[in-house]
């Protein structure tokens, strides 16, 4: 079976900045834990919106995606993930995400943002259509605080299994070691013979 790992950058991101190369890469090394690893380009990252971003996932994986992709959103590409899974016809489902600094409620709520917080999300559904749901959060995190806050919301919605990384800010650094340990420890190795 192929193994797909898709990557929705962050706001202001392009899949050359941050921890997304690296990840990549590391990820494509023998014995390697998916067959493709995407980061998507998502379109005006300076500005994202629901239905730009929704699109691109649909546009680019097709109305339903191969069932043993996982997902690994960063920031606002958690939401354009979690977004995309509620799309899914009913009775399907796809392997599991990773959220990383993945948010509900933020410190400040700029204008571009509110859509985002205040546009409803079919939490049913996406639970439905998501295998295991892993969220890294950071206990330092300058966009959300409020970390317990959204410990607690990940759970409640989506049964999330969330780990604090302490210090790791809103993880944007080249290189996140705790980022391709969450991958690898809960997706890397459940291939099909």
């Amino acid at each position: 079976m192929s193994r797909s790992l898709v990557i929705v950058h962050r706001w202001d991101g392009r899949p050359n900045t941050d921890f997304y190369p690296w990840l990549s890469e590391r990820l494509r090394q023998p014995p390697a834990a998916f067959d493709t690893v995407l980061t998507l380009d998502m379109p005006q990252p300076s500005a994202p919106t629901i239905d730009r971003w929704v699109s691109t996932l649909t546009q680019t994986l097709g109305p339903v995606p191969d069932a043993s992709t996982v997902f690994l959103g960063h920031s606002v590409g958690c939401q354009a993930i979690l977004r995309f899974l509620e799309t899914l016809p009913e009775g399907y489902r796809v392997d599991g995400a990773v959220f990383v600094a993945g948010w509900f409620e933020v410190a400040r709520r700029w204008d571009a943002l509110r859509p985002w917080l205040d546009t409803p999300i079919d939490f049913a559904r996406v639970r439905a259509a998501m295998g295991r749901c892993v969220v890294l959060l950071s206990d330092g995190d300058p966009f959300t605080p409020d970390w317990r806050r959204n410990r607690q919301l990940w759970e409640e919605h989506l049964g999330a299994e969330v780990r604090v990384i302490p210090g790791a800010r809103h993880f944007n650094n080249p290189r996140e070691p705790a980022v391709l340990e969450a991958v690898l420890s809960c997706f890397g190795n459940r291939r099909e013979p």
